[in-house]
């Protein structure tokens, strides 16, 4: 029979894990002075959070994510899938608008509003500006 304090309980697995991420140096949040937070390294639930993103980028339904992570009430599945969700859809929709109907190079542009490429200036509007500048 294991001695009681060599068993493996979830609080025992969870300190193991975040030992190994610590000796590996998996920083999961960095010190901040402004908030007195210190480094975190990598824990059982970092791993538990970056499983549940895996299935959400794989597709997995919200149902079957509230099943897999074991959450008991489905609005807990629900405010992580859904912001998840939502942020993937715009970031899609996005970056398809921006491919598709406009020409790579006038991508800035089109960020700021602008449809039409910049005049470009000649040598002697260069100079007027560098002279401008240098004032500055």
């Amino acid at each position: 029979m294991t001695p009681r304090s060599q068993r493996l309980t979830k609080d025992r697995v969870g300190c193991i894990i975040a030992m190994i991420g610590e000796e590996a140096g998996v920083i999961v949040r960095t010190e901040d002075e402004r908030t007195n937070s210190r480094v975190k390294y990598a824990s059982a639930h970092d791993i538990r959070r970056g499983c549940a993103q895996r299935l959400i980028n794989a597709g997995v339904s919200a149902e079957t994510l509230k099943v897999v992570m074991r959450h008991a009430d489905f609005a807990t599945t629900e405010k992580y899938y859904g912001a998840t969700r939502s942020a993937q859809a715009a970031a899609s929709e996005v970056r398809q608008k921006m491919t598709t109907e406009a020409p790579t190079d006038a991508l800035v542009g089109r960020l700021v509003g602008r449809k039409e490429k910049a005049p470009e200036l000649n040598a002697e509007e260069l100079l007027k500006l560098k002279a401008l500048l240098e004032r500055l």
